[in-house]
């Protein structure tokens, strides 16, 4: 596959939009992993006319680089390590930094449910979006959480990602990703501009979406 550079994640997004329409989603929920899947959440959700939410997941990252995924935990507190967590952290790391990303997980939790409620998922049909994956773990620990709730359907769909991680992915659920480069980098590597996306942008958008 080509590998694909996106202007921004408002662009990827509509890219997204147009591989997820024949797939035929009925009136999808499509939740963002916050922060920068949740800008893609509400233009697929526009796009694909559904509704938009997040689902809250986390990275735990490694001593000294906290960018690099040694698993994640989810909203339901189940927790995904990487096979070579165990070699680059000990069990005292771990067991603190999955704390301190629980208690982020909580804070969020009660920020963005102060202005939008849980949107069901039981029989629904789910979009799970992110504006890329790395190592897939945070993704995993969304997709384990969304799936406990029993929508009807679930799809993963992602602008980039490592061909490794989302064959792992596919095991799980139908994923879409339009960028799988052999090489990959870091997800931003595949943006021209790739703006930090705040709490405040997060709860703007939720908040827009709890009064439609």
């Amino acid at each position: 596959m080509s590998v694909l550079f996106f202007e921004d994640r408002t662009e990827a997004a509509g890219l997204l939009a147009e591989a997820l329409r024949p797939l035929n989603l009925r009136k999808p929920v499509v939740l963002g992993i916050p922060r920068g899947g949740v800008v893609l959440a509400d233009v697929l959700a526009r796009e694909l006319g559904g509704t938009m939410d997040v689902v809250l997941a986390r990275k735990i990252g490694a001593p000294g680089n906290p960018e690099y995924a040694l698993g994640a935990v989810g909203e339901d507190g189940q927790v995904f390590l990487q096979p070579y967590a165990s070699s680059i952290a000990d069990e005292g790391y771990l067991k603190a930094e999955i704390g301190r990303q629980m208690q982020v997980i909580r804070e969020r939790r009660r920020r963005y449910r102060a202005v939008r409620p849980k949107e069901p998922l039981a029989g629904r049909d789910v979009v799970l979006t992110d504006d890329g994956i790395a190592t897939g773990s945070t993704m995993e620990a969304a997709l384990t959480a969304v799936l406990a709730e029993a929508p009807a359907r679930v799809v993963v769909a992602v602008p980039v990602g490592p061909p490794e991680a989302v064959e792992r992915l596919r095991r799980r659920a139908e994923v879409v990703a339009l960028s799988t480069p052999p090489d990959f980098v870091a997800v931003g590597a595949y943006y021209r501009r790739f703006p930090q996306v705040s709490d405040e942008d997060v709860v703007r958008l939720l908040s827009a979406w709890a009064i439609e």
